[in-house]
């Protein structure tokens, strides 16, 4: 009698914990997205206003898709306002896939982090060896720069 009250008791329990585990709320992993909406509207002379208004756009417009401006303030962690016009914001991957649906969304993608190689760029082409221009060195035979326009190319 007391195997069988131990194997009710067991087969019980594992009965309680599988549905306890079966059932149990899940939750969507939270990751970082940048949301791209194009071009600003404000022009070349800018305020902090202008700025403050921009940021205030971003919460407006996912707090209408996450349901409230509170839960898009908690959710934004860094808005783009001078030169594009978009925010980076802690969102699950549906609401990133409903937002890269949206009219006014130019893209949606996953804010990977990147390996920094280098923050001494004349180090790293080659252009000066420890502070030193070497005689072959392509700052010499560009004349430092002279009628050169430089362009920094941000992936």
């Amino acid at each position: 009698m007391r195997a069988s009250s131990a194997t009710s008791l067991y087969l019980l329990l594992s009965f309680l914990l599988s549905s306890l585990l079966l059932h149990r709320p899940t939750f969507a992993a939270k990751r970082s997205y940048v949301v791209y909406l194009g071009a600003h509207s404000h022009g070349y002379d800018v305020t902090q206003t202008d700025f403050d208004r921009v940021k205030d756009t971003h919460y407006e417009f996912l707090g209408s898709c996450l349901g409230s401006k509170d839960k898009a303030k908690d959710a934004i962690f860094y808005s783009y306002t001078r030169h594009i016009n978009g925010f980076a914001a802690m969102l699950e991957d549906e609401e990133a896939a409903h937002l890269a649906k949206h009219p006014e969304v130019v893209s949606v993608f996953l804010n990977k982090g990147r390996k920094l190689h280098t923050t001494r760029s004349w180090d790293f082409m080659g252009l000066e060896d420890s502070g030193v221009i070497r005689s072959s060195s392509i700052w010499k035979k560009a004349r430092f720069g002279e009628n050169t326009i430089i362009g920094n190319l941000d992936t």
